[in-house]
């Protein structure tokens, strides 16, 4: 096996370096290796169920923080998507939900995989994704039209084919899902937001590929490998920049017949 010279693995350090700085994710091309959790004073939580009039009102003054998955099939080539029937987002959106006081986003995840599809996940499993921030003109919590706001962490998640059977929706959320391969998200009428996740999850998994490739140091990572995993991998960073470059509104219009609803969406 060859190994590689000094001063092959000081250009793979400053490749890796370029294209991928630790825990940034400041620019679409800086994509970020997880969300560290920093719990400082050792805060407990305290929370409790509010009722109906005071968590509307809470909605009214705070941003949630939510956990939101792109579910893969074993083989990696098709991402789950439900079309959800209620607000705030009645089409095709991610799986997940609101993220308690004190949990990480993966913690969130594990609490809502055990939850709602009786799905025990070990934490390692998942890889961060993106973040992105999301405001909304209606909400199931009275006052309805008062709308609602996120701050929203993705993960992903390949699952087993064993998993993959548990994956049932709740029908009072949920009329449809589907295994969609990412091209035909990205290519078709869907949220912004879910094409922005799949456009960066595409992007960081090319990255994990060309980090892989520095690592092995062998003959299968020579310097024309390298640097073809590095324009591929800025090609898809470029992509997904580009799905958050899109100022203005959206050509993805919510309709929701079975809501009386139709909404557009722009994104800044």
């Amino acid at each position: 096996v060859c190994r590689p010279t000094r001063r092959q693995k000081r250009r793979r350090a400053a490749l890796l370096h370029q294209f991928a700085p630790p825990n940034c994710a400041t620019t679409p091309h800086m994509f970020q290796s997880h969300v560290p959790h920093h719990n400082t004073g050792g805060f407990t939580s305290h929370r409790v169920r509010l009722p109906d009039k005071e968590y509307g009102e809470a909605l009214d003054c705070l941003v949630k923080a939510c956990s939101d998955m792109l579910l893969l099939s074993p083989d990696g080539a098709r991402v789950f998507v439900g079309k959800r029937c209620v607000h705030p987002q009645p089409d095709w959106w991610f799986v997940g939900g609101r993220i308690f006081p004190g949990e990480t986003p993966v913690q969130s995840c594990c609490r809502l995989l055990q939850r709602e599809l009786s799905l025990e996940i070990a934490p390692d499993r998942f890889q961060t994704v993106c973040c992105q921030s999301l405001a909304w003109g209606m909400r199931t919590q009275p006052p309805e039209a008062h709308g609602t706001t996120d701050s929203q962490v993705v993960l992903s998640l390949r699952l087993t084919e064993e998993e993959v059977t548990k994956v049932v929706l709740d029908p009072k959320e949920y009329t449809d899902a589907k295994w969609l391969p990412p091209a035909e998200i990205l290519g078709g009428h869907f949220h912004p937001a879910l094409k922005y996740a799949v456009a960066s999850l595409l992007a960081s998994q090319k990255l994990a590929e060309l980090r892989a490739a520095c690592e092995r140091g062998d003959d299968t990572s020579d310097d024309a490998t390298l640097a073809r995993l590095a324009r591929e991998f800025s090609a898809l960073a470029d992509a997904a920049g580009a799905q958050a470059a899109n100022d203005g509104a959206a050509a993805y219009r919510v309709v929701a017949p079975e809501l009386s609803y139709e909404c557009d969406v722009t994104t800044s």
